[in-house]
């Protein structure tokens, strides 16, 4: 039956690589799709599990990728130190974070706004590889904590002249950056080079291993006095528990605390936020992939029933000589899993070409191909091959053998 298959599918050379080249086209899209989702949000995920802290705390109302901005007051991070038990406060440390945009290596980036002092908490294991971790900018902090600022109310821009000038001198101080090695090396940076960021020019001073929780850092202090005129705010906080305590129970003491304002959230389940966060799109990615594949699979269904019309006398012969109606039925299964096979094979090379393509044009999103995903991509091309010869195959049974061999 194998060789027969075999033989009906190179009859016509063309039109089945055509149809096993549709296939192909559809199982490339499904594997770049979730390979592009799910390696963007794996390797975020991954990231984010690099700071030395095990909750979060977010707004409960903003969508953990997308924030409006910076939400939370001083009286929230005062609030999150004063959390106590019987034996002191929960938190061994609380690290605001305030976000930003920045456009590097021809992309948007998020940019982490830290306090100098807590970025070996976002290093964790990794090290510097090149510059310092904000050298200057711990000036600007000093003086903005000491009041040695000249007051300009609302910003460098609304106070005197003088004011503003002295002002922005001791700002320059905290314009720095810092930088991981991928971004690094894609936007082709070096030590300082200079980035306009919300009208300002920063300069890169550090480098840092590829895995910190960002690509981009800012000091925290400069973040602020940029965009909300020094208020201590932040967009999210890490909280780093004191080591004696459980994080789920540590979790539920300032959920209680804070109540529906905030959402205190498990560090290690931030992938799961991350999912929830794009559950529309991946849903999307696979309804647009499914529907690719369904016509592919329609048309092997066309190429079959195709080949049972143009080989209705050989069909009636098979039958005269006492093949039976389920094998006819399975000789159709066997041309059209042949051709997903191929489809299949093709579909693959295809997204191992596509992923090349996607880090050549965009080198700083991540396309995960897993075994797991192949697999998946396996099933469904077999499965679907074989669905889409029944209808064929069941015609190529009903043939009657007098009128199948008298067909012209």
């Amino acid at each position: 039956m194998l060789v027969l298959a075999w033989a009906n599918l190179t009859h016509h050379k063309l039109r089945t690589l055509l149809s096993a080249l549709a296939v192909g086209i559809g199982i490339m899209l499904m594997l770049v799709s979730r390979g592009l989702a799910g390696g963007s949000l794996a390797e975020v995920n991954e990231r984010m599990q690099s700071v030395d802290a095990e909750l979060v705390v977010l707004p409960a109302q903003d969508n953990i990728i997308f924030t409006s901005g910076a939400p939370f007051r001083a009286s929230h991070e005062r609030h999150l130190r004063r959390v106590s038990d019987e034996r002191g406060p929960l938190a061994a440390a609380v690290i605001p974070v305030f976000f930003g945009q920045v456009q590097m290596a021809g992309q948007q980036q998020r940019l982490f706004g830290v306090d100098p002092e807590q970025m070996e908490l976002f290093l964790g294991p990794r090290r510097v590889t090149a510059g310092k971790l904000f050298d200057r900018a711990r000036v600007f902090v000093e003086q903005v904590e000491s009041g040695a600022l000249p007051p300009v109310s609302g910003g460098p821009l609304s106070g005197s002249p003088q004011a503003a000038g002295a002002y922005a001198e001791y700002l320059a101080d905290g314009l720095e950056l810092v930088i991981d090695e991928r971004l690094r090396r894609v936007g082709a940076y070096g030590l300082g080079d200079e980035v306009q960021i919300m009208g300002q020019v920063f300069r890169i001073v550090g480098v840092v291993e590829t895995g910190v929780a960002g690509r981009v850092f800012a000091p925290l202090q400069t973040l602020r006095e940029i965009v909300v005129a020094g208020e201590p705010t932040a967009s999210m906080y890490f909280i780093k528990l004191r080591p004696d305590l459980e994080p789920a129970a540590a979790a539920d003491v300032f959920q209680r605390q804070f109540g529906a304002d905030v959402r205190v959230e498990l560090k290690s389940e931030y992938g799961q936020l991350l999912r929830a966060s794009f559950a529309s799109v991946n849903l999307y990615m696979t309804a647009s992939s499914s529907v690719a594949l369904a016509a592919c699979f329609l048309f092997i269904l066309l190429t079959v029933y195709t080949m049972v019309i143009e080989h209705t006398r050989e069909l009636g012969i098979l039958k005269a000589l006492g093949v039976s109606r389920l094998g006819l039925v399975r000789l159709a299964v066997v041309e059209a899993v042949l051709i997903s096979a191929g489809g299949v094979a093709i579909g693959i090379a295809l997204a191992f070409g596509a992923r090349e393509l996607i880090v050549l044009v965009k080198p700083l999103l991540t396309v995960d191909l897993t075994a797991k995903h192949f697999l998946a991509a396996v099933l469904i091309g077999v499965l679907g091959g074989a669905l889409s010869a029944l209808y064929p195959g069941y015609r190529a049974a009903r043939l009657d053998p007098a009128q199948a061999l008298s067909h012209e």
